[in-house]
């Protein structure tokens, strides 16, 4: 009894492997294109990986040397670069290096080609403006296209909000508009997001007024 049962168990177990054969044998093309379309994603993605690495590697060094060669030779990139995002940082660091050298035209003409080239990006469109407005503030009310631009820069999603805001009171105690001096330190120090090297400035101009 034990015999014949040990025997159908056998006769069982081969034909449970025959049957994984003939199934094996059936779709063994389409598994092998499986195993094939596996092995190429996982490759692709390692390749994508080690490219991406090399590319940032690469734009990295690129960077590098350009500020190298604007810090100790005067030379600005000219040729076209493919990252935009290199491609702005490499024209931020030669508005600034202009601004220190006090070639403010210069300095003007990189920031403009910033906000024409990339001026999609809110931050460096704001930036850009931000910093062509400090190069040049606004004296009195009578300067409304600078008031202007201080304006657009203070919409409440605008990335300088705060900035453009203190820029506007500055004009304000400039010529000692004090209503307006106290409703933009009110505005300022209200506004969740501002920063304690702000709120030091802010509470110094509440202080000389007593506005506190």
């Amino acid at each position: 009894m034990v015999e014949s049962e040990s025997f159908i168990k056998e006769v069982s177990e081969e034909v449970k492997r025959d049957n994984l054969f003939k199934i094996l044998n059936k779709f063994k093309w389409p598994l092998f294109a499986l195993v094939i379309l596996l092995i190429g994603a996982v490759g692709g993605y390692e390749y994508y990986k080690f490219s991406k690495k090399v590319r940032a590697q690469k734009n990295g060094e690129f960077l590098v040397s350009a500020i190298e060669n604007l810090k100790n030779n005067g030379q600005t990139v000219t040729e076209e670069i493919d990252n935009k995002f290199i491609s702005v940082l490499v024209k931020l660091n030669e508005a600034k290096y202009f601004e220190e050298k006090g070639d403010i035209k210069s300095a003007t003409a990189a920031y403009k080609y910033i906000i024409s080239k990339h001026g999609k990006n809110k931050f460096f469109n704001h930036y850009s403006k931000f910093q062509l407005y400090l190069m040049d503030p606004a004296e009195s009310l009578r300067d409304k296209r600078k008031i202007e631009v201080l304006d657009k820069l203070s919409v409440p999603d605008g990335p300088l909000k705060l900035l453009a805001l203190e820029q506007k009171l500055y004009l304000y105690v400039k010529i000692s508009d004090l209503d307006n001096i106290r409703s933009h330190v009110k505005l300022i120090l209200s506004d969740q997001s501002i920063t304690p090297e702000q709120v030091s400035r802010i509470k110094e101009i509440e202080k000389i007024y007593e506005l506190d």
